[in-house]
């Protein structure tokens, strides 16, 4: 099999350099639009605004808020282009889907309504599409690719006084989750639908730093060519309930917080029933960052006994050279199953996280069976631009006994030789991130080197290549 890299086949150029084209013209759209359009942050790292629609943040100080279309009634919007070019994904070209290339295009428009001064409403809609794709299924229900004009979000925000002794608010309708570093609970930004719950939170100490939250929501399903609503789907994790608590002190460490939850994850038809209580301390401590998380799992998983744990110890350092690079490792367990009949499930559940930024930007790994290590390097450049470089080294705790997860928590192998090595493989990512003019725009490139895993388990090959260049435009 030809190894040559994607971007040199002719049928891949083609299409790519018209993704590019498409893109080009977006930016320079966006280059010369009015001084109030304000790109957001780039989706390749977690946000901790979880991804909430433009027109609930205010605007600066000193700034006029143009989007007061009424008084108490705002307005904004969001435009998203990516290409993505994916050579070899299946590590076999035979099979459908192993080189594709597609635009994904996302528009976002919210209102957000304040008639009194501690209630809120805010109403945003969707339209997210692909372009371009040959074996990806945009008719699948659910569906991360595409979601025609639909309802997004939907909540109404009720808050306390801001002199109540313990101020609350309380969140009703349609909405995203974000805690912690969003290993375990993310509105996922990166994928070109998001993700949203329909629910309540309540949260005791808003606007302070020791707040409690407390939610029952369901995730919800979209349905690319109708109305989104809980319609039961081929996936466990969407049908199930997802409820939980969430503490968070942000007095006890210097510049950091210490965190505690309880998550449950239950499908009452499958009998899945997942406790998972954990905790994260992240904190500065002069130039070092510090990030530690540990959470344990019991419960029921298709009706036997579940028992499993993750652990994720990171760390950083800003050193004083020019480019202010920042060099940080971190290594990621995730539990997998010793063995299958034994009537114990103990693969990690990993619920509902943001795995692109943390386990390659391939998107081949979830923190499932899986011991991960990362290296990485982030820098500033001239002229503003970002630079990051990662290496990750990915192996599987039990190979022969459990599968390899992919971002998804989908399977991607199960080896039925116990003897098979634990080694996948690696993957290099380079991303660019560079600030225009009112726009956004980012820029990466990944390489994946497959181990003795995908040799001795019969792959047809053992690399992979991912190109994608993402612009952003917010109004």
């Amino acid at each position: 099999m030809s190894r040559e890299v994607y971007f040199r086949r002719p049928h891949l150029c083609c299409r790519g350099l018209k993704a590019f084209a498409l893109l080009v013209i977006l930016v320079c759209f966006g280059s010369g639009s009015p001084p109030f359009a304000r790109a957001q942050a780039p989706e390749s790292a977690p946000r901790a605004d979880g991804g909430v629609a433009a027109s609930t943040r205010p605007a600066a100080d000193g700034e006029s808020d143009w989007r007061e279309i009424l008084p108490g009634l705002t307005m904004g919007s969001q435009l998203r282009l990516r290409a993505e070019g994916r050579n070899d994904f299946k590590f076999d070209e035979s099979r459908a889907g192993n080189d594709e290339e597609f635009v994904l295009s996302r528009f976002r428009w919210d209102l957000a309504w304040e008639p009194a001064e501690h209630v809120t409403g805010v109403v945003e809609l969707q339209d997210a599409r692909i372009y371009g794709e040959r074996a990806i299924d945009e008719n699948r229900t659910p569906n991360i690719f595409a979601d025609e004009l639909d309802l997004h979000q939907a909540f109404l925000d009720l808050r306390s006084p801001e002199s109540a002794r313990l101020p609350v608010s309380l969140r009703a309708g349609r909405q995203k989750l974000s805690y912690g570093a969003q290993r375990l609970v993310s509105p996922l930004e990166w994928v070109n639908t998001a993700r949203v719950f329909d629910g309540v939170k309540v949260v005791a100490g808003a606007g302070t730093r020791r707040t409690l939250d407390g939610f029952a929501t369901r995730l919800v399903p979209v349905a690319p060519r109708g109305v989104n609503r809980h319609d039961r789907t081929a996936s466990r994790m969407f049908n199930s309930e997802f409820h939980g608590l969430y503490y968070a002190d942000r007095n006890l460490v210097a510049g950091g917080s210490v965190e505690a939850y309880w998550l449950l994850r239950r499908e009452r038809s499958l009998g899945d029933a997942i406790h998972t209580v954990g905790g994260r301390v992240d904190a500065t401590l002069g130039r070092w960052e510090i990030d530690v998380e540990a959470a344990q799992q019991t419960g029921a998983f298709g009706g036997d006994d579940h028992r499993a744990v993750m652990l994720h110890a990171g760390a950083s350092f800003a050193t004083g050279l020019p480019g202010r690079p920042r060099l940080s490792a971190a290594l990621n367990l995730g539990q997998g199953d010793d063995d299958p009949g034994d009537g114990v499930h103990r693969t990690f559940d990993n619920l509902y996280p943001l795995n692109h930024a943390f386990y390659g930007y391939m998107d081949f790994f979830a923190l499932q069976n899986l011991r991960n290590v990362e290296v990485a390097v982030d820098a500033a450049l001239p002229r503003r631009i970002g630079l990051r470089v990662v290496y990750q080294h990915f192996a599987l705790l039990e190979p022969g006994t459990d599968a390899w997860y992919d971002a998804g928590a989908g399977r991607v192998h199960l080896a039925p030789d116990t003897t098979v090595s634990s080694n996948v493989g690696s993957e290099i990512d380079v991303v660019v991130r560079l600030p225009l003019p009112h726009v956004g725009l980012e820029a990466g490139y990944g390489r994946f080197f497959g181990g003795r895993y995908l040799t001795e388990t019969g792959f047809g090959s053992s690399a992979a290549d991912f190109f994608y260049l993402q612009t952003l435009v917010g109004f």
